[in-house]
């Protein structure tokens, strides 16, 4: 798997390869899994990390990615989540042929389309998602 310093190294001009998209999901999944929450504060940002309901505060998530490139966020972000004018479907294959510049461009395009499994949202007036 790959590592945090050598994401840091990549080049932001050459695609990132399926092997790193593959590394970040699970990376993120396990990294956040530690942080998994049922109640909140009341009105606390959360954020949905994936398609079995599992939320982390967003303190946690910020406090997970802040070790990673931004474009890593991105990744996990886009990964099977949504879409953009550019394409119906962020598959692994799709975002493996991206650079991190490119990937950032696509997260910005993306922002106009609901995301289906990993997103922020906000507790209730009594903590709960």
């Amino acid at each position: 798997m790959i590592t945090v310093d050598e994401l840091k190294a990549m080049p932001l001009d050459e695609p990132i390869g399926e092997a790193v998209v593959c590394d970040i999901e699970r990376m993120a999944n396990e990294g956040l899994q530690p942080f998994y929450q049922r109640e909140f504060e009341p009105y606390e940002g959360v954020y949905r990390v994936n398609d079995f309901a599992k939320y982390v505060s967003e303190d946690s998530w910020r406090k997970f990615w802040s070790a990673f490139p931004e474009w890593c966020e991105q990744v996990f972000m886009l990964h099977d989540n949504t879409r953009s004018d550019d394409y119906c479907e962020f598959t692994s294959e799709v975002l493996s042929g991206l650079t991190p510049i490119e990937i950032g461009e696509q997260f910005e395009k993306s922002r106009e389309y609901d995301l289906d499994y990993v997103f922020w949202t906000q507790a209730d007036d009594e903590g709960h998602v």
